[in-house]
């Protein structure tokens, strides 16, 4: 994705978690550009956008993004192939080589429906080659045809990688959807296979392991229809050693790859080597699924490394973490992604830039922590799709966990437009603690009669240092003293 459209999202990003107006000076601190791009962002935005403005402005009050019209904007996914920015036409080239992988393609026809000039060929192929040195894979170009040769593994890996249009989050979903340009009944079968595994094992595969383990056997099908099993059945993968580490509890898993890969063999009309059965038994023990574990079943390196990562998080985020179901929820989804680091398995997190965003903080403590548990127990590094789901347990726990804000409503008199008020704030904003209504004069004994307090609420504007957060808001509390408040309540929840 290139830097500009990098820019755009995270703006968008920034102000549909803002509930209200937020200024120029705001935005280019966050996105760290200067206000005048910040202007030339929201220009660009706003003309590029088909169904009119979508981020609105006031003179005085900054801007706001039309949150209805960004929704329905983000569901819609169809793209003319003349729209597609040179990193996308890039990607889906990179791809198709991939799937064909060792037979070459012509150029004329791989590049058919782009229009483009033989200069930015030439400029791809150099991009794609530098790419592919990742997974060790190696682009030939002869004459008018190009191919990518290399391991099968690594074809796979960067086949799972590559593709971008599989962002969705419902797996039923693929079943209408025209967009992917998927085999329909491929793709039913496919679905079939997931739905029998998880009646076979009485457990649920989840988003996005079960986006995960679909493109893992859609990739499988795809490259015996194009290439032919003569060339992937050559994958080097030492069978008999991983069988014999297979736990017992393990071995309906193992069942289940089976029946699966003999199902497909007989789809496909080939005979798939032993060795797909395996790594679909891979995938299977790196998904979460949804049954129920208990904590005796856990290896010793899933329980300390579940410890560790909760004992750094609480000191870092200064919380007591002490529950068993709180251990036993971690635990479960770091049993599964110590099999992805460790077979090499990434599974793409959809909502990652938005975690970046709204858990900044918690997201970057939990990199900390991953490189350390990384350096302890000898594990490739953690990714940061990884990092971001569990980013999202320990956002949970602060969410679920949090105190009450104790908080005063302060008035002229203390009555009547201040009680009126309460009764609103109650209503709306269940997690504020309203211990009292009190009037101006009371301003200065505030911390001796009630302690503990982190906010004032006030119809009055005074001078006066407090050491607690200020709010002043209208006595009618309208809806832009609701959003006001909304962050301020975020903010204080962000200092704990």
């Amino acid at each position: 994705m290139r830097s500009k459209q990098i820019h755009e999202q995270k703006l968008l990003l920034f102000l549909s978690e803002k509930p209200g107006f937020t200024t120029s000076e705001e935005l280019a601190s966050q996105l760290a550009i200067s206000r005048k791009t910040v202007y030339r962002k929201i220009k660009d935005i706003n003309e590029s956008f088909p169904g009119g403005e979508l981020i609105l402005s006031e003179k005085g009050r900054g801007y706001r993004l039309d949150y209805e019209k960004y929704i329905c904007a983000n569901k819609e996914v169809t793209r003319k192939t003349s729209q597609f920015t040179p990193a996308e036409r890039r990607g889906r080239v990179m791809e198709e080589l991939l799937l064909y992988s060792p037979k070459a393609r012509n150029i004329n026809e791989l590049y058919a429906d782009y229009f483009v000039s033989e200069t930015v060929i030439f400029n791809d192929e150099q991009f794609i080659a530098e790419e592919l040195k990742a997974y060790n894979l190696k682009l030939v170009r002869r004459n008018r045809t190009v191919s990518i040769l290399g391991e099968e593994e690594a074809i796979r890996k960067a086949i799972t990688e590559r593709i971008q249009r599989m962002n969705i989050v419902n797996v039923n979903e693929l079943k209408n959807n025209t967009d992917l340009n998927f085999n329909h009944y491929d793709v039913l079968y496919i679905l079939d296979q997931i739905k029998t595994i998880e009646k076979k094992l009485a457990i649920t595969i989840h988003y996005p392991y079960d986006i995960n383990i679909f493109s893992h056997l859609y990739i499988l099908i795809s490259r015996i229809r194009k290439v032919g099993l003569k060339h992937i059945s050559s994958r080097d993968l030492e069978t008999k050693s991983i069988e014999n580490q297979i736990h017992q509890n393990d071995q309906g898993l193992y069942s289940a790859a089976e029946t699966t890969i003999q199902n497909l063999s007989t789809y496909l009309n080939v005979d798939l080597p032993h060795s797909e059965v395996i790594y679909l038994y891979q995938y299977l023990m790196s998904s979460r699924m949804g049954s129920a574990t208990t904590i005796a079943t856990f290896s010793t390196t899933v329980t300390e490394l579940t410890q560790l990562y909760l004992n750094e998080m609480s000191k870092r985020l200064n919380i007591t973490i002490q529950s068993d179901s709180i251990f036993l929820d971690l635990a479960n989804h770091i049993k599964p992604m110590l099999n992805r680091l460790r077979h090499g398995i990434r599974v793409k997190n959809s909502l990652l830039d938005q975690i970046q965003l709204t858990y900044q903080a918690i997201y970057n403590e939990v990199v900390e922590v991953s490189k350390e548990v990384s350096q302890v127990f000898s594990l490739p590094t953690i990714n940061e799709d990884e990092n971001g789901f569990l980013t999202l347990y320990f956002a949970r726990i602060i969410e679920t966990n949090q105190l009450p804000i104790r908080t005063v409503i302060m008035c002229t008199t203390g009555v009547g437009t201040s009680e009126l008020l309460k009764v609103k704030i109650e209503k709306k904003f269940p997690e504020l603690e309203i211990v009292d209504v009190i009037a101006y004069r009371n301003l200065r004994e505030i911390s001796q009669h009630y302690p503990g307090i982190e906010l004032i609420v006030t119809t009055i504007q005074f001078e006066e240092a407090v050491p607690m957060k200020t709010l002043l808001v209208s006595a009618m509390f309208t809806e832009d003293d609701k959003n006001r408040l909304q962050k301020k309540i975020k903010e204080i929840y962000n200092e704990r």
